[in-house]
């Protein structure tokens, strides 16, 4: 009531069945889903498909609506994540429950496996790969040793102990260039105008600069945690990016690709 004016809000029985979703919040699912299926088996992206279907006819009381286009995806090769679905799940549950594990890994270029026990703290994908990060732990106990990440698709197995963790395996929330293979280190490159608006529309690290020069180029400084990706995109460039200089930052990151 204000003023002598009293004030109702009416709310239709459609509205309160609809599970706290907005058709614009489904289709930001589908598009989550859409994004995710190259990582997923088919038979996950079906039930999910199903259950969004399902979600929408729920909100339209019978009536779904027109979902567009799916977002797709093509690749010259990709990493068929089905026979390590298990994997992934396991490890999803061990981050919900920090749950210390023990991970079987296969690096590249060996054929023999090492046995590490492990904190996961997040999944990680890029450029096509799913990684885990999170902590190496020492042999019987469940303190942080240093930060790993490890590519899913070559942990042979994955072991919870039904020790747990009391700390943020995912606590590195800077976000630099590239996954945690080194210690964090500033690089500076220098861009040509021709690519220049290309990489100054978007964000290669939370703590970037970009120096504008008279000839219409820019250097951007940022951090990277992945020197070998960081050349990998510079040569993508075809000549027109090149890296200035590295700085160290600190030492305390380790990974296994």
């Amino acid at each position: 009531m204000e003023n002598r004016r009293r004030y109702y809000r009416l709310r239709s029985k459609k509205e309160e069945r609809s599970l706290g979703f907005t058709f614009e919040e489904l289709h930001c699912l589908a598009a989550c889903r859409d994004i995710a299926s190259q990582f997923l088996p088919e038979s996950v992206v079906d039930r999910i498909s199903k259950t969004v279907t399902a979600v929408a006819l729920h909100l339209a009381e019978g009536i779904p609506p027109a979902a567009g286009q799916p977002i797709g995806f093509r690749s010259k090769g990709f990493i068929d994540y089905t026979p390590h679905f298990p994997v992934i799940t396991a490890l999803r549950r061990a981050i919900e429950r920090k749950e210390v594990c023990l991970i079987v890994y296969r690096a590249r270029g060996r054929q023999t496996v090492s046995v590490y026990r492990y904190a996961p703290g997040r999944l990680v994908a890029m450029s096509g790969t799913l990684y885990v990060q999170g902590y190496r732990m020492p042999d019987g106990s469940v303190l942080r040793e240093r930060p790993t990440t490890f590519s899913i698709h070559r942990i042979a197995q994955m072991s919870p102990t039904g020790e747990y963790f009391n700390f943020n395996a995912a606590d590195r929330e800077a976000r630099a260039f590239g996954l945690g293979w080194h210690e964090p280190r500033r690089a500076r490159i220098h861009v040509n105008a021709e690519a220049a608006d290309y990489v100054r529309d978007r964000v290669w690290s939370d703590d970037q600069s970009i120096e504008d020069q008279e000839d219409g180029s820019i250097i951007l400084s940022l951090t990277t945690t992945s020197e070998k990706e960081l050349n990998a995109w510079t040569s993508s460039f075809g000549g027109m990016a090149k890296i200035i200089s590295f700085k160290e930052i600190k030492d305390n990151t380790s990974a296994h690709s």
